[in-house]
């Protein structure tokens, strides 16, 4: 059961932190990713907040390491505002994609966790074969951990489910 609530409290944190990066900022506006970049450091320095709190390491194609910054929905569209009409209409519509793939995953994630437990409490009442019960729990974790990684993926990468 322990396990069950690591799992459910990790859902909540990726339902909670719907984000976009930098550089998929910068895909959505055609702009250099270093531009978003500047801009993002000059947003936070008008705003009073440390870039080191939003930033974080990748590497680039060239395995070299970088910065991209990650924008919650109110400094993502703090951001925007000062682009153009179309430029902030494109970011306002990948945002719409995020949104909605969260109730999906979490759907998905919930009825997982159900079944779980239910196998779980019915292997005990019925007695079970432990092989079958060893079985029906490697499904549900394995589904469990497809669906948390669809959602990192989808959250923090702009991935499709």
């Amino acid at each position: 059961m322990k396990h069950l609530e690591q799992i459910t409290e990790r859902a909540m944190m990726f339902r909670n932190d719907i984000n976009m990066t930098s550089r998929e900022i910068a895909e959505l506006t055609n702009k250099r990713h270093p531009d978003v970049s500047r801009d993002i450091r000059t947003m936070c320095n008008e705003l009073k907040i440390d870039v080191s709190t939003i930033g974080r390491i990748y590497l680039d194609s060239m395995n070299r390491q970088q910065t991209e910054y990650v924008l919650d929905w109110e400094l993502t569209f703090t951001l925007i505002t000062g682009y153009s009409i179309k430029l902030r209409n494109a970011v306002i519509k990948r945002w719409g994609q995020l949104e909605q793939a969260v109730p999906t995953l979490t759907r998905q994630l919930e009825y997982w966790q159900l079944k779980e437990v239910d196998d779980k409490m019915l292997g005990t009442i019925h007695g079970t074969g432990l092989a079958h019960r060893k079985t029906t729990k490697r499904v549900n974790n394995e589904a469990i951990i497809e669906t948390l990684n669809k959602m990192q993926l989808t959250l923090n990468y702009g991935g499709e489910q």
